[in-house]
């Protein structure tokens, strides 16, 4: 017999006798029993119900503790933390934002990157689809056992709030609704390029912010509507007096006051021209464009105007 041969044979019997003999087992061990557990995948249905949720929530809402979350793993017999994981998996292939602090799992589904794509060639058509599927899955879920705490809930509207309320009724409520989620998806997309920071003046306050239009909102198209390029964020006194053309930006993105429109006095020199060749602060990703910003200097600005 070859020695190779040999030495199979003899580890081969040492391993059958090895097998043979009772395993030790030590106190707090568990049993070897092998369990399977079965993943079952996300539905094309289901990545929907997490895509409108993440178009409605802040992304301080978007993790397990969040009271709109729990509804809808509720609703689809998931975790909360696999529809936390699921909406920041999402949130990775959205181009308007940056999910900061938080991402999903590094190979996500295809249906993730797909959904954008949907949305972007069929826009607030797909988008009623999706809260059209997330509306029952939200009624079909008894919360009132569920207790939030008031901090988890949206300084804007909770999906909650947006989309099980009874008023308007039929079609003319789901119209509003898509509004109402774009804009709210637009403000949170500004408030996280931007860190909550008024460009113009740093202020911090989220009840004095506002997600203002470069573009207006009446004349721009589905897509310039919640497109993060589109928009400056400012406070209320700034956002009314770039809205009305009283300031513009430049190609530099410093900001230009309109001498025809706006006069010399104590107070709006404090207020406006003190800001006047400044340059604002410029959000984490998607800044100004200049395709809108030509827009508001050409139709917009009062200098231009005039």
């Amino acid at each position: 017999m070859m020695p190779e041969r040999q030495s199979a044979e003899c580890l081969a019997q040492c391993l059958r006798r090895k097998d043979d003999q009772p395993r030790k087992r030590y106190p707090g061990c568990m049993s070897t029993t092998v369990i399977k557990v079965t993943r079952r995948n996300w539905s094309r249905e289901e990545t929907m119900m997490a895509f409108a949720l993440y178009m409605i929530l802040e992304p301080r809402e978007c993790d397990d503790k969040g009271f709109d979350v729990r509804r809808l793993a509720a609703a689809i017999h998931r975790t909360p933390n696999s529809v936390a994981l699921k909406i920041w998996n999402i949130a990775a292939h959205d181009a308007n934002r940056q999910a900061r602090g938080r991402v999903g799992m590094q190979h996500g589904s295809k249906l993730d990157a797909e959904i954008w794509e949907w949305y972007t060639a069929e826009g607030d058509e797909f988008l009623s689809q999706c809260l059209t599927l997330l509306h029952q899955a939200l009624l079909s879920v008894d919360s009132s056992t569920m207790k939030s705490a008031p901090d988890r809930l949206s300084s804007v509207e909770s999906a909650s709030q947006l989309l099980v309320s009874g008023n308007p009724k039929g079609a003319e409520r789901l119209t509003l609704t898509v509004q109402r989620v774009n804009q709210c998806y637009f403000r949170n997309s500004l408030m996280t390029n931007y860190s909550g920071r008024c460009c113009m003046t740093g202020i911090t306050v989220p009840q004095l912010l506002i997600a203002s239009h470069i573009k207006p909102w009446a004349v721009s198209t589905p897509m310039e509507k919640t497109a993060a390029g589109n928009g400056l964020l400012l406070n209320a006194l700034h956002d009314r007096a770039f809205d009305q053309g009283f300031i513009t930006l430049d190609d530099d993105y410093r900001i230009v006051v309109s001498h025809g429109a706006v006069r010399h006095t104590e107070s709006n020199d404090k207020w406006l021209y003190a800001l006047e060749g400044q340059r604002i602060h410029l959000p984490h990703a998607n800044p100004p464009s200049h395709e809108f910003l030509e827009y508001h200097h050409k139709h917009v600005f009062l200098d231009a105007a005039a």
